[in-house]
């Protein structure tokens, strides 16, 4: 295929994954039902950034490969190691790490003012256990937001670049020849 053939077709691709990581999703557990939530307060779908540091860093790119010739379409998350998780959501059965529950508590916009059933500001540390319970005891949906992405991609690149270009994209994704990257190793 041409060569600006296949950089219009990572553009769209990534274009479509980073429209998915803006989604707001409301809370599920990893079985799919909305999380069961405490107090009189309900509430509905959050803002899905933080930071946007794995928005920003959505890669799309082509890479070569050296045993059929045939290149092979990347997605490279960089160092954010926790797009799996986002993707494929987590199990629930133990508490998640410290570290990042709280770097994502500081980082989310509309934390810093709960306040409990008397009218208090919950503490940070607080706010901290609380998530880390609940994603331990239900775990979290994942947002599917790759194969949400091919699927829009699939029918703007047939509109774009016809159907030479989305059997050929098809056929990458049925081979097992998408391939997220990061420094992350899946479990």
């Amino acid at each position: 295929m041409d060569e600006q053939i296949l950089k219009q077709i990572a553009d769209t691709f990534k274009k479509a994954i980073q429209t998915e990581l803006l989604v707001p999703r409301v809370a599920k557990t990893y079985s799919g039902v909305q999380k069961p939530i405490s107090g009189k307060f309900r509430y509905g779908a959050t803002p899905p950034k933080a930071s946007g540091a794995l928005y920003n860093s959505v890669n799309v790119y082509w890479e070569a490969d050296l045993e059929d010739a045939q290149p092979n379409l990347v997605l490279d998350f960089g160092n954010n190691d926790y797009w799996y998780y986002v993707d494929e959501g987590r199990r629930p059965g133990k508490y998640p790490p410290l570290a990042p529950i709280a770097k994502w508590v500081t980082q989310k916009k509309g934390l810093q003012g709960i306040r409990d059933a008397k009218g208090r500001f919950l503490p940070r540390k607080s706010l901290i256990y609380l998530f880390r319970r609940s994603i331990g005891l239900y775990g979290y949906a994942g947002t599917n937001f790759i194969e949400k992405a091919y699927n829009k991609t699939i029918n703007q690149i047939e509109e774009q670049l016809g159907e030479a270009a989305v059997a050929y994209i098809e056929r990458l994704f049925d081979e097992g020849r998408i391939f997220p990257r990061s420094d992350f190793n899946r479990p």
